[in-house]
């Protein structure tokens, strides 16, 4: 009888106890998320920026991060808002951030490298093979000029330019401007304003433009009496001078 009464005063004695811990734990965890969710405690106050900028400025990154988070609770902070907000940027290629408690954000910041323009409104970076739109009214660069009917090209043409720029370092002509038709046709335009159409096809249209680059210097024409050349044919090409009808 002894032994039951003393078994069911250890059975209650731990149910009590198992009661009292599940309650603490619940009680601090309430109040550790009181304590984490209080926009007072940890809230962000510094934000160290690093990377090289052109036409980004630290200012400016330092801004947008300040209007996201400036006071809130850095524990409870959602850095996937401040992300796609710094990611709005035309300028920003690619960010990086973490938390540095107690109270500041770390912001790896890649800007965009312009490599060519791209149709009328954008610029194509090669690195990140990809196309943004920022503000080109006070963007002067003297770079080529690439364009196609479909954006998901400009990989494509951005290649194509490459290898055509290549064929052409040894010439006296100059590409300022590749553009892909909705027909697939290469349509090139030297700096004196003359266009080359070079068809269809990669590796056809390099072959079409190595055959101007050495046919037409013994035409006996001047490329700046030329409006274009059509070189979609197996053998030679044909020209339109300018001020003539198409």
């Amino acid at each position: 009888m002894s032994h039951r009464v003393h078994t069911r005063g250890y059975y209650l004695a731990g149910v009590i106890f198992a009661a009292i811990v599940a309650f603490c734990v619940i009680k601090s965890d309430m109040l550790i998320n009181s304590f984490l969710s209080n926009s007072k405690v940890l809230p962000v106050r510094a934000v160290q920026i690093d990377g090289v900028f052109k036409y980004l400025t630290k200012k400016h990154i330092a801004d947008i991060t300040g209007k996201v988070c400036a006071g809130q609770n850095i524990a409870k902070l959602d850095l996937t808002i401040l992300q796609n907000t710094l990611m709005e940027e035309p300028w920003v290629a690619q960010v990086a951030i973490r938390k540095k408690m107690p109270d500041t954000i770390m912001l790896s910041v890649v800007e965009h490298v312009p490599a060519a323009y791209w149709n009328d409104n954008g610029l194509y970076d090669a690195r990140t093979r990809s196309i943004f739109y920022p503000d080109l009214e006070n963007f002067s660069q003297p770079l080529v000029k690439l364009g196609a009917f479909r954006d998901n090209l400009c990989s494509d043409v951005y290649e194509t330019a490459v290898l055509f720029t290549k064929a052409m370092n040894r010439s006296h002509y100059q590409m300022v401007e590749l553009y892909l038709d909705n027909v697939r046709c290469y349509n090139m335009t030297l700096e004196n304003g003359t266009r080359l159409i070079l068809g269809r096809g990669q590796k056809d249209a390099l072959v079409r433009l190595e055959r101007f680059l050495k046919a037409f210097p013994q035409s006996g024409l001047n490329i700046d009496d030329v409006d274009y050349v059509d070189l979609r044919y197996d053998v030679g090409f044909a020209i339109g001078k300018k001020g003539s009808a198409k």
